[in-house]
């Protein structure tokens, strides 16, 4: 038995010691401008296999954004519209003021601050930002365009205490090169009865 806590400790170690090496080269990556000539095949791999893991390992608390994000890696996602039906952005104070207050469809745009881990917008912010929500027929609908800006620096993590800053202009290098496909996710729910 303890030879395998051991083992245990010694993997969660090595995997600890793993992810911080990968988030400094990501960090360090983030630096560069954002301009294909300044990325070697090699930066584009590294690139490509932190976006892989990124959504891998943020699926449990981040499903949606996950999903978005897994599905632009499917060449056959490619300019087309998926459409998935849940209600898990009706639980978002920020869409519910947009939804009693909808006179006509509402470009979405969180604040800053709503990116941070623990703040209760953040998964919503995370897989709805920049999309467009319409009402029709006792639905509600978010259209989220699946595609990465070439400027975009995402604050994520804890106020003071773990400051992780996402390029999103690294995932837009992967989208210039063919590596990752822009397609249009919506989202839907039917509207509960008042």
């Amino acid at each position: 038995m303890a030879k395998l806590a051991r083992r245990t400790l010694l993997a969660v170690l090595l995997l600890l010691a793993l992810g911080f090496a990968g988030l400094m080269r990501f960090d360090h990556l983030s630096s560069r401008p954002v301009e294909l000539s300044e990325f070697s095949w090699f930066n584009k791999v590294e690139i490509y296999t932190a976006y892989v893991l990124m959504n891998a390992l943020g699926a449990p608390l981040y499903p949606e954004i996950a999903k978005e994000a897994s599905l632009m890696l499917l060449p056959s996602s490619k300019g087309k519209e998926m459409t998935f039906e849940s209600d898990f952005f009706l639980k978002s104070e920020f869409i519910q003021d947009k939804l009693d207050n909808y006179s006509g469809p509402v470009r979405l745009a969180w604040p800053p601050d709503s990116y941070v881990l623990g703040n209760p917008e953040n998964r919503v912010a995370l897989a709805l930002n920049t999309g467009t929500l319409h009402m029709e027929d006792g639905k509600a609908k978010v259209s989220v365009p699946c595609t990465w800006p070439k400027q975009s620096l995402v604050n994520l993590g804890l106020p003071g205490l773990l400051d992780i800053r996402v390029q999103e202009g690294l995932f837009w290098v992967l989208e210039q090169e063919g590596w990752i496909h822009p397609y249009t996710a919506v989202w839907e729910t039917d509207l509960p009865v008042k």
